[in-house]
């Protein structure tokens, strides 16, 4: 969170230099490059609210009934629970990893010409994200699958963060990341039909493999990481489609050597 909020006081410092008309999104600079920060600066704010309101006590746990669970989510809350610690692990690192890959995109030299508004439109795509993600959590107590598992001591099926498993945002901040970098990829290169849709496939993969463990952590159901994989993957297609329009009609991106 620090970082994001420090590359948006950078990208202040220098948005007269970096800042071009000939850009392809349209792209204000200082009033998204705000708009973000306070959005990042408001949700980490939330987030420590958010986590006392999703606590789970003995009794709340007691009362849960593994039957009230639809069909296709309730096999989620019999995972072993001897894989949780190694698919926490995995999750976040591939989450950590996820979320970098866009700021690898800045050594394709069309991108990092306009690396100022890209950046922005990143960071702003990553906070409408989890402000999405926390309107959901806020508003549906959902209990994560972990605290109906007889298995688990109740130790761990107690406490802050046990009833917010609705939506998985490690999966959508996922794939933010992967189908943001895949969309503004091939808006630069003008790639479409099926080789676009093929680069989508590959980007469907991370957040997906982050799903997966998510729900062999013990956090997610099922249909909450298909819900984050499509609310995350629409984000990172939109935000960018929309700054597209915004600039009226698509601009020829002219060749610079670095």
């Amino acid at each position: 969170m620090r970082i994001f909020i420090g590359v948006i006081i950078f990208l202040f410092s220098f948005q007269a230099i970096s800042q071009r008309d000939s850009s392809y999104y349209k792209v204000n600079i200082p009033i998204e490059g705000a708009i973000t920060a306070a959005g990042f600066v408001t949700t980490t704010i939330l987030f420590k609210r958010l986590f006392r309101i999703a606590s789970m006590s003995e009794s709340d746990v007691l009362a849960l009934d593994i039957n009230d669970i639809n069909r296709f989510d309730q096999p989620v809350a019999q995972f072993n629970p001897e894989g949780y610690e190694t698919s926490q692990r995995l999750s976040d690192l591939s989450l950590n990893l996820s979320t970098a890959l866009p700021f690898f995109l800045l050594i394709d030299k069309k991108v990092r010409q306009d690396w100022g508004e890209y950046l922005v439109l990143y960071l702003e795509s990553q906070m409408i994200n989890t402000s999405i993600y926390q309107a959901g959590a806020f508003s549906v107590r959902r209990p994560r699958p972990l605290t109906y598992n007889n298995e688990v001591e109740m130790e761990m099926r107690t406490g802050d963060q046990r009833s917010n498993s609705f939506f998985s945002g490690h999966v959508s901040t996922a794939a933010t990341a992967t189908f943001f970098m895949t969309k503004v990829y091939t808006d630069y290169h003008d790639i479409t039909g099926w080789n676009r849709i093929a680069l989508y496939g590959v980007a469907s993969v991370p957040p997906l493999f982050v799903g997966y463990h998510r729900m062999h952590a013990g956090k997610h159901f099922r249909s909450d990481v298909l819900l984050g994989f499509v609310i995350g993957a629409a984000n990172g297609i939109l935000i960018p489609h929309l700054h597209d329009r915004l600039r009226g009609k698509k601009k020829q991106v002219p060749r610079v050597e670095f």
